[in-house]
């Protein structure tokens, strides 16, 4: 079986995504805006602090330890298998044609539910900015049309510029914030203490840290996603690695000495300090005002550059995991058009978007519009999928290298199973029965899907095996031997022997 041609995908003819117009700085953008490192200090810093109180930075620390583990299946499946697919084809080719689909399944759904709340979420945010700060009131509905019709089109004309604007967007989001944190550290006095990395010097000891913990893992949500560039990447068996390793790191370093900054001005060392954390309504904001006025505007501005940034990056992400699936007809083959000029799955961008703002629309009128209801609900539902994706690559990627010659203890064995431990805690924390509404429908939402996407599997196992035994062929074929007639000392790490495809040398 060794030198047999996996079967051929059957993928519509035509133009396909630009393959090496990418680089590492542009894929290290895309997943360090999936992870939005501004808006998830401004949401789960809070939430987290009510749970660890000083321990703050240290919850962050370790939520940060954590996600290396889980990095370590992407990078180390990543310089296998480069794929618009990402999750999806680590598993089909590790797993089988199951996995894959499940994988792909909740992977793609799991990116839809976070656009829908990141559409809502930018219209609520710009409105209340727009009101606050200039006394203009304009539905949010209307803001978010505005804005996701920007994003969709900067999607389709032209994934470089993308990256780009998200690169020029984060380098200035993360530089105001890392700005405010290091006035606060220098003039915060006695706020300045290593108690904050003590795990058991939060108001409820060690327990509060680990639901702080929970908030942490939920800021490195996507940090995979520049996975769904390697068609479009040069040298992806390296350059992708290298951007979810540079991504993880250079957030998680972001996210400790920003909220070390948080922490030592509010005097979180003290009852009183957090007792004025616990009642600030904007917790950056008001640190602003206190240690340097001048940065509350451009705090505020980098708050809505970095929701849009994220939307942007979302919705990347999301339509190659559509059109990965598409191409193999098991989506719609529709949405594996590729436009003939900007070579952007086009048709896959413009129902993404349709049916983002049909359904955040839809979700306002049930939950309300605010940063904290169609955001916060969408964003669980996509976050206890995407938890589960995590879970079965990692044991993917055990299955994968198990027996290679390159089989390794540490990577392949003992980090995965860690990275699988690690998520038990937060995905019964976001799963676990007793939730307000509306999270309490959160889990059933997400088994419902699950349970639709198994029938959906068994309609294809019967009607169209073979749509089931090319998943993951486009990526074993096409796209490694670009990755390695582009760069030919990669051909020696490539795909496991029993993988590699011999019939065209």
């Amino acid at each position: 079986m060794a030198n047999v041609r996996p079967p051929t995908p059957t993928a519509t003819d035509g133009p396909k995504l630009e393959k090496g117009v990418l680089t590492l700085r542009n894929c290290l953008a895309l997943s360090a805006a999936v992870m939005a490192p501004v808006l998830a200090v401004i949401l789960n810093a809070p939430a987290a602090g009510a749970n660890a109180g000083s321990a703050l930075p240290v919850a962050f620390l370790l939520a940060f330890v954590a996600a290396l583990f889980v990095g370590n299946t992407v990078i180390e499946f990543a310089k296998k298998l480069p794929s618009a697919g990402s999750f999806y084809t680590f598993c089909s080719k590790s797993l089988g044609s199951l996995a894959g689909f499940f994988t792909g399944w909740l992977y793609a759904a799991a990116f839809v539910a976070l656009t829908i709340g990141l559409f809502t979420a930018n219209g609520a945010f710009l409105r209340s900015y727009l009101q606050s700060t200039f006394d203009v009131s304009v539905p949010w509905w209307l803001l978010g049309i505005i804005i996701v019709a920007l994003a969709m089109t900067l999607s389709v004309r032209s994934i470089r510029t993308s990256v780009r604007l998200d690169l020029i967007l984060l380098a200035l989001e993360m530089f105001i914030f890392s700005l405010l944190a290091l006035i606060a550290i220098i003039r915060a006095g006695s706020g300045n203490s290593l108690t904050y990395f003590n795990p058991t010097s939060g108001p409820t000891g060690f327990s509060g840290v680990g639901l702080a913990v929970v908030f942490g893992l939920l800021s490195f949500v996507g940090f995979e996603a520049a996975a769904v560039l390697g068609e479009e990447t040069g040298d992806a068996k390296r350059n992708v690695p290298l951007a979810v390793r540079g991504a993880l790191i250079g957030v998680g370093i972001f996210f400790v000495f920003v909220l070390y900054g948080l922490a030592a001005g509010f005097h979180l060392n003290t009852a009183k300090g957090l007792e004025n954390f616990l009642a600030s309504p904007a917790q950056f904001s008001s640190l602003a005002e206190q240690y340097a006025p001048w940065l509350k505007q451009p705090v505020e501005l980098a708050a809505v550059a970095g929701l849009f940034s994220c939307l942007l990056a979302v919705l990347n992400t999301t339509v190659r995991v559509m059109y990965a699936m598409a191409r193999e007809r098991v989506l719609p083959p529709a949405l594996s058009k590729v436009h003939p000029k900007f070579r952007s799955p086009f048709v896959s961008i413009y129902a993404l978007v349709a049916f983002s703002i049909v359904g955040g629309v839809l979700l306002a009128a049930w939950l309300g519009s605010g940063l904290t209801d169609v955001y916060g609900f969408t964003g669980a539902v996509g976050t206890v999928a995407i938890i589960l994706v995590y879970a079965l690559a990692n044991v993917g990627l055990i299955v994968f290298y198990w027996g290679k010659p390159d089989f390794h203890v540490w990577r392949h064995l003992i980090a995965p199973v860690i990275g699988t431990a690690v998520l038990i805690y937060p995905l019964f924390e976001m799963a676990k029965p007793g939730q307000p509404f509306p999270y309490n429908h959160v889990s059933q939402i997400v088994i419902a899907w699950a349970l639709i996407g198994f029938a959906v599997y068994a309609y294809l196992k019967k009607k169209s095996p073979d749509k089931l035994a090319a998943l993951g062929a486009t990526m074993a074929t096409d796209e490694i031997d670009f990755a390695e007639a582009r760069v030919p000392s990669l051909s020696t790490d490539g795909l496991p022997h029993d993988h590699q495809d011999h019939s065209s040398q």
